[in-house]
């Protein structure tokens, strides 16, 4: 069967697109148990850059897969999906191998068709040592192994998710602060300059954190979950240098019952850190998020960040699951 793949550069071409791509995710989500596409990605459906490729391919009048490349990082990136019902015909294999071309061609082409015929060959569009792409397979499933084992790819990252429970907000005070430091929320317009700079400086080596922009950041306090108050600043009381942050999420439409909240970015910036501010800071989200009526918590963190797994496992966190990002071998 003959796989057309149509790929095209910038924001996905109408709301209707978006949401098309909003329920694929969630199809495959409701299957797997697992969310196919990342928060990055979904952002990026709007995002006005040459330096995003949507590839998407329909099969029986429905959009059956889809793909994005990342090419803003020192590394292109790409996440794909494929829509259960569609699923064991070479679709993901198709999708993954466009998306190996799509980070190794050169910009400017800004829309094309990539079409595949029968079935593929093992290693098709994958040239060792030449795409530099890397690829996200969240819940590191038995199927996205086997896709990228067939396309010559092997695991070179891990991202682990851990969560832990939490009581009443009475089991979780605030703790107290170091002297001459101060905590204070997040205040948008304000501090979005210092936030982004303390942030650079803390995630310097971090492949993705660690390049948010100004943009970046604007773009998730519009997001529906985002709440100042869960964005709370370390800084120095003389100075009002920031020294540190924890940001929360809480995401809407929850039961009461049983609510989830994530630890969503903890920094330091590298001339306070070794001080403990990490655990600190840890234990103020996690104070946040009881206040709020979370019941669970959860975060994400690199597996071979060893201080912060360190950090989070003496604070009550125990592994989940794990994303593993893969590369060609």
């Amino acid at each position: 069967m003959e796989t057309a793949i149509l790929w095209h550069t910038g924001p996905l071409i109408d709301d209707d697109e978006v949401a098309q791509v909003h329920a694929l995710a969630a199809d495959a989500e409701s299957v797997d148990g697992a969310a196919p596409l990342s928060e990055q990605p979904l952002l990026n459906l709007r995002a006005r850059t040459d330096d995003v490729v949507h590839l998407l391919t329909w099969r029986s009048g429905e959009l059956a897969g889809y793909a994005q490349v990342d090419r803003r990082g020192a590394v292109p990136s790409a996440e794909l999906v494929v829509r259960p019902a569609h699923r064991r015909h070479g679709l993901g294999f198709h999708l993954l191998a466009s998306a190996g071309d799509r980070a190794a061609a050169p910009a400017g082409a800004a829309e094309g068709e990539d079409t595949e015929d029968g079935a593929p060959d093992a290693g098709q569009g994958v040239v060792p040592g030449t795409t530099p792409l890397r690829v996200w397979a969240h819940g590191d499933l038995p199927a996205a192994r086997a896709l990228a084992a067939r396309s010559g790819y092997v695991p070179v990252r891990e991202l682990l998710v851990l969560e832990r429970p939490l009581g009443g907000a009475s089991g979780h005070p605030v703790p107290p602060l170091p002297a001459g430091l101060r905590l204070r929320a997040f205040v948008p317009g304000q501090d979005d300059d210092a936030w982004v700079r303390a942030n650079a400086l803390a995630f310097a080596s971090h492949p993705e954190q660690g390049r948010l922009t100004v943009a970046d950041l604007q773009d998730r306090t519009r997001e529906d979950w985002f709440d100042a108050a869960g964005l709370l600043l370390l800084e120095r009381e003389a100075s009002g240098d920031l020294v540190g942050f924890v940001w929360t999420k809480v995401p809407v439409g929850q039961d009461e019952a049983g609510r989830e909240g994530e630890i969503y970015v903890v920094g330091v910036v590298p001339d306070a850190q070794g001080q403990g501010l990490g655990g600190l800071l840890t234990a103020v989200g996690l104070a946040h998020l009881a206040a709020a009526g979370v019941t669970t918590a959860v975060l994400y963190v690199d597996g071979d960040n060893v201080p912060a797994v360190r950090t989070y496992e003496r604070a009550g966190f125990t592994r989940r699951e794990v994303h593993v990002q893969y590369a060609p071998a």
